[in-house]
């Protein structure tokens, strides 16, 4: 049970994570430049919305998601951004973890991020899957649903012992 809080809360860090070179402090990711490149953008700036479509890599700090589509809402009348939403083969690495949906969805006010059909999250060996896995960030806690009938799986591979020399 220890290596799925650990295997999850590493996860939580796709979302939150942090940048650093040697030497240097920490850099929390909201804090840094996003770069999205994709083959299409149509802003509606009436409805506050940004559509990035067609192989969409967004990149901020050492985190990189992947997907068919993203959608960025901002509050109407505001610059701040309410939530993004991926669609389509969704993908977030970080280092060694991977997060991969069918569709994710991130709300920054509520802290949350919800990974939504064929939910699955790695790091390492490590893996847990479910339908719907949803990751509270602020309460350092998740939630992994088996949807209709399924069920949550969790791979989980022991640490290699150290041998004293």
């Amino acid at each position: 049970m220890n290596k799925l809080i650990q295997l999850t809360l590493g996860l939580l860090l796709l979302a939150v994570g942090t940048t650093h070179a040697a030497g240097t402090p920490a850099v929390p990711a909201v804090q840094q430049t996003i770069e999205v490149t994709a083959q299409q953008l149509e802003a509606l700036q009436q409805q506050g919305q940004a559509i990035f479509s067609g192989e969409v890599i967004a990149k901020q700090g050492e985190i990189t998601l992947y997907c068919d589509k993203l959608v960025i809402y901002s509050l109407v009348g505001q610059q701040k951004v309410d939530r993004l939403e991926a669609f389509g083969k969704v993908r977030v690495v970080q280092l060694d973890r991977t997060a991969t949906a069918d569709k994710v969805i991130y709300r920054q006010q509520q802290g949350t991020l919800r990974l939504i059909g064929n939910a699955q999250l790695h790091q390492g060996q490590n893996r847990v899957a479910g339908e719907e896995i949803t990751l509270f960030l602020e309460e350092n806690r998740s939630l992994v649903k088996g949807g209709d009938g399924g069920r949550v799986k969790a791979v989980l591979f022991p640490e290699p012992q150290k041998v004293p020399q």
